[in-house]
């Protein structure tokens, strides 16, 4: 299935990963009040190995670090010592993010049981999540994991997961970020690194 995105064409036929259509159509999103969803989340086993393809294929650069999750909960229950290995980067106008099995959680290593890389979740930047995770909730989406921080207006990250595995095969993951009460775009930040990278501004970070 070709689109008008031949860079994020490539990747996904690489990468074994179906595009967002051949799981979930665009009237699914609507029904929810959700946005169409601008990330492709990819469990792999070998994140630096999967960030060197895509980027042989025209994506990113990505952004690849190892980042403690002080807040994250799954089912309820808050998980210390969580720590994630995620690469965030574009392939045209649509994000990807390759994450790692991590520590502390299995919320990633358990799509990867007999596989090494896998089509986990589909992103979705919104405000609004209250209302978002009724309307998910409702139609039978539980949620399953949350993360983020919050400084009163100044900041605030809001990040959901709710598991749409057994109709769909993969998870929902709303997104609502804020700064000072307005929405915060996380691409402009993430291409300026790209546009850094690409001028010789150093190897990718990391926070091992």
């Amino acid at each position: 299935m070709k689109t008008s995105n031949p860079t994020l064409d490539r990747v996904l036929v690489d990468l074994g990963v179906p595009r967002i259509e051949e799981r979930l159509s665009r009237d699914f999103f609507y029904r929810l009040g959700l946005k169409f969803p601008q990330q492709y989340g990819i469990a792999c086993r070998d994140v630096t190995d999967c960030v060197r393809r895509a980027e042989a294929l025209g994506a990113g650069p990505f952004l690849h670090t190892h980042v403690p999750a002080p807040n994250w909960m799954e089912h309820g229950q808050r998980r210390r010592g969580c720590r994630l290995e995620v690469a965030l980067g574009y392939a045209g106008d649509v994000q990807i993010e390759l994450l790692g099995p991590g520590r502390g959680t299995e919320h990633y290593s358990r799509a990867l049981e007999d596989t090494d890389i896998a089509f986990h979740h589909v992103g979705i930047y919104q405000r609004g999540m209250g209302r978002l995770a009724v309307a998910i909730e409702g139609a039978g989406y539980p949620e399953v994991v949350r993360g983020g921080v919050s400084l009163g207006r100044a900041l605030c990250i809001d990040f959901r997961y709710f598991d749409a595995r057994q109709d769909h095969g993969l998870y929902l993951e709303v997104l609502d970020f804020s700064a000072f009460g307005m929405e915060l775009r996380v691409e402009p930040f993430i291409r300026a690194y790209g546009r850094w990278m690409a001028g010789g501004g150093g190897r990718h970070a990391s926070g091992r």
